[in-house]
């Protein structure tokens, strides 16, 4: 059957089923701990860094509520049309501009655009079709821009006579789309 081992090949045969041995246990057993050991070491570390972040904010949580006590109360709020329907607020707009733009002759036509909500805000605007020299043009710029309400010119297009004299003020033809906004009441935001 089996030939009896030598010394030498017993001994070989002892420390490599020693070896395999060995193995197995870190393997099987030792290895899976160390790992374990170590995750939880990892986890608790990750932890430690959430609580110290959470208590810097607990302790920073005053600082942070008078801030935005001051920001409620900031005049620049006041810059926004205050209503519960955007549909309120463009007829306001619409208001606002017809006050703006009394100049003669200045207003041929205005359309109110749907408002869209962007987060805190809502977007309200009017397309506007005017008709004015480039004078007037310019003092209504810098009444849309000093009014106590909060207004934006998003696209304007400005149409010249094609022939006119050095020394005239022809009449221009603009459109522009002028924007408001008003704070978007917070049933509808998401």
């Amino acid at each position: 059957m089996m030939d009896t081992l030598s010394a030498r090949q017993q001994r070989l045969l002892a420390l490599s089923l020693l070896w395999f041995a060995i193995m197995a246990l870190w393997f099987g057993v030792l290895y899976p701990i160390v790992e374990t050991v170590r995750a939880s070491g990892d986890e608790r570390q990750a932890i430690l860094r959430a609580v110290s972040r959470d208590r810097a904010l607990v302790s920073q949580a005053p600082a942070i509520q008078s801030a935005l006590t001051s920001l409620e109360q900031s005049p620049r709020w006041a810059r926004f049309y205050a209503s519960q329907k955007a549909d309120q607020a463009t007829l306001q707009l619409e208001t606002d501009l017809r006050t703006l733009l009394t100049m003669p002759n200045a207003l041929t036509s205005m359309t109110a655009e749907p408002a869209t909500v962007q987060g805190p805000l809502t977007r309200i605007a009017v397309k506007v079709t005017l008709s004015m020299p480039i004078d007037q043009l310019a003092q209504t710029f810098a009444m849309l821009q000093s009014y106590v309400r909060l207004l934006h010119v998003d696209s304007l297009t400005v149409q010249a006579p094609d022939n006119q004299a050095s020394d005239s003020n022809p009449r221009l033809t603009i459109q522009a789309e002028i924007v408001g906004f008003m704070l978007t009441p917070k049933t509808t935001q998401s």
